[in-house]
């Protein structure tokens, strides 16, 4: 019972001294967490391009005839829960990707600067599932809003008749086509300040910390009966002599010169 409260008391002494740590190192703390906020902030600003992202969304159905009579069966819906994961690879897929750079840098000759590859196009899309829905989003970011929309439109116009002459089965119906998007999707420039700030705050309550615990050097009565488990008798105050902090032993030093 003794050693549990012991190891208690340890353990409530230790936090007390991590807080009256922290609490006297606090200011240099919170300009730490400022300053790495700043900065963050200054190259997420000035040295990382933006982008932006357009979409377009896509119904996946099983059959040609669902959308003549208008009805969706249990089996159906199962079915297109199968073919949702398949249509999400097709997309992104080295022939379907062939096709839309082919057809887009036809039918888009004020991008052809931008000389729209498959290699690019790979790296610019992503295929999403939004939860609990049959449908298919192609995200499609880029640094030109303008380019962003054109792309996706252009996935929109020419996936429901890949996705037929691949699958032979099912389809996809365009929901919504893309519009030019009017402000950056990344980067986050307040999530990155946010986590700067973040990141410099506990670094530097770390580096404090680890240099008080790792300094072996006593400094009060305190320390010394916490080491040495023995009670202190005495201790010996500093004199201060004119200007100058100076010991006893260095008083009495001084005394024996000037009698002598």
């Amino acid at each position: 019972m003794e050693q549990v409260r012991r190891e208690k008391n340890e353990v409530e002494i230790n936090l007390r001294d991590i807080f009256q740590i922290l609490l006297s190192k606090w200011i240099f703390i919170l300009i730490a967490g400022i300053l790495v906020a700043v900065i963050v902030g200054l190259v997420t600003h000035f040295f990382i391009r933006k982008k932006y992202t357009a979409n377009t969304s896509m119904y996946v159905f099983t059959t040609a005839e669902q959308n003549q009579t208008g009805t969706i069966s249990n089996s159906e819906l199962v079915a297109a829960d199968n073919l949702i994961k398949t249509y999400q690879v097709i997309v992104k897929s080295n022939s379907v990707l062939d096709v839309v750079s082919e057809r887009f840098n036809a039918e888009h000759p004020e991008h052809a600067s931008r000389n729209v590859r498959p290699d690019m196009l790979l790296k610019a899309v992503t295929v999403s599932v939004p939860e609990g829905t049959k449908l298919i989003r192609i995200n499609v970011a880029t640094e030109d809003p303008l380019l962003s929309a054109d792309i996706a439109n252009t996935f929109a116009k020419y996936i429901p008749d890949q996705i037929v002459r691949i699958t032979k089965a099912g389809g996809v119906e365009i929901v919504d086509y893309a519009t030019v998007p009017r402000k950056a999707s990344s980067p986050n420039l307040t999530r990155n300040i946010i986590v700067g700030f973040l990141a410099g705050f506990v670094l530097a309550a770390i580096y404090f910390l680890l240099r008080a615990f790792l300094d072996t050097t006593i400094y009060t009565s305190e320390e010394v009966q916490k080491v040495s488990r023995c009670p202190v008798i005495g201790t010996v105050p500093m004199i201060v002599v004119g200007n100058e902090e100076t010991s006893t032993w260095e008083v009495s030093l001084r005394e024996e010169i000037v009698n002598e």
